[in-house]
């Protein structure tokens, strides 16, 4: 069943890559046709039937058309093909010449000519349209069947023709043009693949036959072509390396020096003498046809042995291309009447496969690369998500560490703090002093209520330690007969506080007050939080007692204490007299000192001092 199925692909392929030679646009039926003429020699006129063929290298030829007409009206002369050039005249007037009309010489010509027969010439009966019918190059002339009629006749045939033999042919040249331009582009972008540079080469020198289109400002270019046809040749040897890089082989080395060396040796035997100028064309043509069916022979190979995609795609395309030259050189070698080559047509098959190889390797090229950034992108995800669980990981450990150590130094400051007070307790006890017991035991139970509420502060709960250190003073004061005004409203965010910053700001406010109740003798303090200086934060203690002595070598333990506390909050203390007593304000940053940094030496010195 497979084989079956690839003898009816075949079968398919071959009726469409024949199908031009044996499928022919329509004619006008309506139209009067001109099916005979009479070639004029020296005396006599011969009947010749159309249509016909001058050979190349021979003189031009005259025939003469006759048509009757019942009356005289506007009608046209139409020729669906003709080549090489053709001069009309109607009753012994010249009326037109397809030199004069934007036509392809050589291997691209093959044109339809419409021409309006002026009323003034014609008559009623018969008429008489001269034609001379000449071969200027290596390509025979071709005149095909004649056709008079008017315009609602004709011209639906004519415009057709127009399309598919002038039109489509500049479409194909444009299209050509635009493709090398853009494999020029990635071959500058990737200059160390070899593929794009002869696939560029490939496409100029397929463009060769198209010089036609300037042989009127250069018409030495038409006496240029059989040298020019050397180019067919390159790129018949280009086509095979392009087909081996296709199919991921690397052409050998002679192959390559072969694309230059065989083309420029057969012009210089022309150029000496030893190649008659006649059989230049032909020699590169048969050589151009026997290199491509190489190409042809290795892409069949590989598609049947290694069963390539891109193979199969140029199969079809490169046997057309085949066909045609062989059909273009019989052409040119007088073997067959063609009137059009096919080359022109076939070629942008051809072309069509080979874009649609690059579009196919530039969709998988993308489609890899975005597999491969799909797969680094999921990988990149899979890292950070794994760091970011070892980094949480990690600060998970270090706050857990840091509060271990934090309750470590706070219990060690409770033990300190409380150990003192009880201690005094004990000694006033023995001492049977009841009153000084009492109040030593309630500054005790405020330290432990200081120190444990301390322990669960976070960073967003310093106003409400403050709030109740405020409230545990309100108590105190109130027995002492002292008023307390407190307010933080304009006290702004202090970032950073852990539990040991925390019972250092509060260890601080406390001694500040302790030593205003102590020393100061004050019936009044006031407790201001505002923001500072340089966006900081402050806070004033101020009392209205006795104002503190400005003596710098007089420093107790307390005031030491408040000093290295400031320290390790990252701030600073300033004690002043004023007019009415004694202020204390403490200066502190809006952002305070991480302890994790350096745990045990931070809170030895913030708790190695307590009241």
């Amino acid at each position: 069943m497979r084989s079956l199925g690839f003898a009816v692909l075949w079968v398919i392929i071959a009726i469409v890559v024949t199908m031009p030679l044996w499928l022919t646009l329509p004619v006008p039926e309506d139209a009067l046709a001109i099916s005979s003429a009479s070639r004029i020699g020296d005396s006599i006129e011969h009947p010749v039937a159309l249509p016909l063929t001058v050979r190349s290298g021979s003189a031009p030829a005259h025939y003469r058309l006759s048509f009757q007409l019942d009356q005289v009206t506007s009608v046209y002369f139409y020729i669906p093909l003709l080549r090489e050039r053709v001069a009309v005249s109607l009753n012994g007037v010249p009326i037109a010449d397809s030199e004069h009309r934007t036509a392809m010489a050589g291997l691209a010509s093959g044109i339809p000519i419409m021409i309006h027969l002026p009323t003034t010439l014609l008559q009623e009966g018969r008429n008489d349209i001269l034609i001379q019918l000449e071969s200027r190059g290596l390509t025979p002339a071709y005149l095909a069947m004649a056709y008079v009629g008017d315009a609602a006749e004709l011209g639906p045939h004519y415009r057709l023709r127009i399309f598919v033999l002038e039109h489509l042919k500049m479409m194909v040249l444009a299209g050509q043009f635009l493709m090398m331009l853009a494999v020029l582009v990635v071959w500058f972008h990737r200059p160390g693949d070899s593929l794009f540079s002869w696939m560029a080469l490939v496409l100029g020198l397929s463009m060769l036959p198209y010089l036609g289109l300037v042989r009127d400002p250069l018409p030495q270019v038409v006496a240029l072509v059989p040298f020019i046809s050397s180019g067919s040749l390159v790129a018949a040897i280009s086509t095979l390396i392009v087909v081996m890089l296709l199919a991921g082989r690397s052409p050998p080395k002679w192959l390559k020096w072969m694309a230059l060396l065989l083309p420029a040796g057969i012009m210089a035997t022309s150029l000496v003498g030893f190649l008659p100028d006649r059989l230049l064309v032909p020699a590169n043509s048969l050589l151009a046809i026997a290199f491509i069916l190489a190409s042809l022979v290795f892409l069949a190979w590989v598609a049947g042995r290694e069963r390539h995609a891109e193979a199969w795609l140029l199969l079809l395309p490169l046997s057309m291309v085949i066909v045609a030259a062989i059909h273009d050189l019989a052409t040119v070698l007088s073997f067959l009447d063609g009137p059009v080559f096919l080359s022109v047509y076939y070629r942008p098959l051809f072309l069509i496969a080979l874009a649609m190889i690059l579009m196919r390797r530039l969709g998988t090229s993308l489609n890899l690369l975005d597999g491969a950034n799909a797969y680094l992108t999921e990988r990149l995800a899979d890292q950070e998500r794994q760091l970011n669980r070892l980094h949480q990981e990690e600060r998970n450990r270090s706050t857990a560490r840091v509060r271990s150590e934090e309750r470590q130094n706070l219990t060690s400051n409770l033990h300190d703090g409380l150990s003192g007070h009880l201690v005094s307790i004990i000694a006033q006890s023995e001492r049977e002093q009841v009153s000084a017991i009492g109040m030593t035991a309630r500054e005790a139970l405020e330290d432990l209520r200081l120190v444990i509420h301390s322990l669960d502060i976070s960073e967003n709960e310093l106003p409400l330690a403050l709030a109740g250190l405020r409230e545990r003073l309100e108590r105190q004061l109130r027995r002492l007969g002292i008023g307390l005004q407190w307010t933080m409203v304009r006290l702004p965010d202090i970032y950073g506080v852990t539990p040991t910053h925390a019972l250092n700001l509060l260890r601080i406010i406390q001694e500040a007050i302790t030593n205003a109740v102590k020393h100061g003798q004050t019936r009044e303090i006031r407790v201001q939080g505002s923001e500072g200086t340089n966006g900081g934060a402050l806070i004033v203690v101020q009392n209205t007692g006795i104002p503190f002595p400005q003596n710098p070598n007089r420093r107790g333990m307390g005031l030491d204490s408040m000093h290295r506390r400031v320290a390790t909050l990252g701030g600073r203390i300033r004690i002043e007299a004023v007019r009415e007593g004694t202020q204390v304000e403490i200066h502190l940053p809006t952002r305070l000192p991480d302890v994790a940094r350096d745990p045990e030496q931070a809170l030895n010195d913030a708790l190695s001092a307590c009241p």
